[in-house]
């Protein structure tokens, strides 16, 4: 099925929807000047070796050092192909500390953690990635036909400098040999041009910038498959038709610009989709429900049959609800670009025959996604992992802070517990022999909390101390805040 882009731009930030068939498929969102730096490619300085860990640290000029990993089984591994490259020994990988490296950003800075860059560089254009420091030539698994790849790999015959590699994308499917050696040729001129400026460079220093949101969709996006990439703003509309007719001129016509007043994504009706993404509860059609959740480490989903109560055959039921929960949250994990670990928490089947269906089901949605996503078994008791390549922060973690008032924990303590430990500081204060009277102040949930659940305990500290307790509320202290004040 064909699929729609829209683009909408303001000063302060540019977002992306892939929409099909009328509903929102893919969404991405960057702030124009803080694009994040997956991607990039910088002269970085070694601080720091681990040997222990086979990894070192490396500063980029982001604030924390990045971490690069040192592996002696040299790996190249993308949604295309994954090759094992030849045994190198330690000493080929051997880095000091103050030596000067040129490294590419994999992974964005996350929370607490640096960068995770790599000395395997890539650059990437609409129909070959070229691999610097990587020997190796390899096709799309996408790309079956073997005629096909046999004439993919010739075309790049003779201009793929020695000790180079590449990658020939999926896109390059049917391209002509011209196209495909036009694309190669550009992106060694590019590797080139980035040598010389790391040269004249002090490390640490940003040398090459990826391309930004728009110009990356249009080279990984606008396929023959896509009817049509609407943009709303002057600017983006002369950039995107410069960059289309340069690298995919066939394709020119597909670019429209939206003039009207409303807003594009409200026209389109897709801001109250956009809304929900942040919602962890989504309602499947059958009436269950699953639960998407992030916690330090990983990623969970709860499948929930919910007010599914299906056929007579609870098995039957179970199935049902996870082959369809199954299919919304390989898109959830689409909307929300999640990457990482995920974890899923399906109704238990007990006939094997049903697991593996629900496999079968998870793996055919997985197939429209466009990063590489590996799926564990399904475990007896229901759970199956998902690991999912994560370049750029996921949406919740560029849209979302830590709630202020939780500081990140997802719950607070009970009123009822914080009036036991006003109860039990009390109890301390009212030793003072100074003191005739203790003020607590607090918020009104914990007050009436005293005074429903704990009014035999002040009152039996006020007779064996003889000494009295005032309640006083304050609703703009924090739920777990309280101050005593003796008088």
């Amino acid at each position: 099925m064909g699929y729609r882009i829209l683009v909408s731009t303001t000063p302060e930030e540019r977002r992306v929807a892939i929409v099909e068939g009328g509903e929102l498929k893919e969404y991405y969102r960057e702030w124009r000047y803080d694009r994040g730096p997956a991607g990039n490619i910088y002269k970085g300085k070694v601080v720091r070796v681990m040997p222990g860990i086979n990894a070192a640290f490396v500063e980029i000029g982001l604030g924390r050092a990045a971490f690069l990993e040192i592996d002696e089984r040299r790996l190249y591994q993308s949604k295309d192909e994954t090759v094992v490259l030849e045994e190198k020994s330690p000493d080929a990988y051997e880095l000091k500390p103050l030596d000067d490296i040129l490294v590419q950003v994999k992974r964005a800075p996350l929370h607490n953690k640096g960068a995770r860059v790599t000395r395997e560089i890539s650059l990437a254009s609409r129909y070959v990635t070229f691999l610097p420091n990587t020997p190796i030539i390899a096709c799309s698994r996408r790309i079956q036909d073997e005629e096909e790849r046999a004439r993919l790999k010739k075309a790049i015959e003779g201009i793929l400098p020695e000790g180079t590699g590449v990658v020939i994308r999926t896109a390059a499917r049917l391209a002509t040999e011209e196209d495909i050696r036009y694309d190669l040729t550009f992106l060694v001129s590019v590797w080139q041009r980035i040598k010389e400026i790391a040269s004249s460079m002090e490390a640490p220093a940003l040398v090459h910038e990826d391309l930004d949101l728009l110009l990356r969709v249009a080279r990984d996006m606008l396929t023959d498959v896509c009817e049509a990439m609407v943009v709303d703003t002057e600017e983006d509309y002369d950039r995107l038709l410069q960059f289309v007719d340069t690298f995919m001129p066939d394709l020119a016509k597909r670019i429209s610009f939206y003039r009207y007043p409303t807003p594009l994504f409200e026209y389109a009706g897709l801001e109250r989709s956009i809304s929900r993404l942040f919602e962890p509860v989504v309602g499947l059609r059958s009436g269950g429900s699953i639960v998407v959740q992030k916690t330090e480490a990983l990623w969970t989903v709860d499948v929930n049959s919910g007010r599914f109560l299906g056929y007579v055959d609870p098995e039957e039921t179970a199935l049902i609800t996870n082959l369809e929960a199954a299919k919304e949250i390989c898109s959830q994990i689409r909307l929300r670009n999640i990457g990482g670990t995920i974890v899923i928490d399906f109704i238990c089947l007990k006939d094997p025959e049903n697991m593996q269906k629900v496999m079968e089901t998870l793996a055919n949605e997985l197939q429209h996604d466009r990063e590489e996503c590996e799926v564990s078994q399904m475990s007896p008791s229901g759970l199956v992992e998902i690991r999912r390549k994560r370049a750029r922060n996921d949406m919740f973690e560029e849209s979302t802070e830590t709630c202020p008032y939780c500081r990140g924990r997802g719950f607070t303590k009970s009123a009822r517990v914080i009036a036991s430990e006003v109860v039990s500081a009390l109890k301390v204060e009212l030793q003072d022999p100074r003191c005739k009277t203790v003020k607590v102040v607090a918020n009104p949930k914990v007050i009436e909390a005293l005074v429903v659940d704990f009014t035999a305990s002040l009152s039996d500290m006020e007779k064996t101390t003889r000494k009295s307790v005032r309640l006083t509320r304050d609703s703009s202290l924090h739920l777990e805040h309280f101050h005593l004040v003796k008088e």
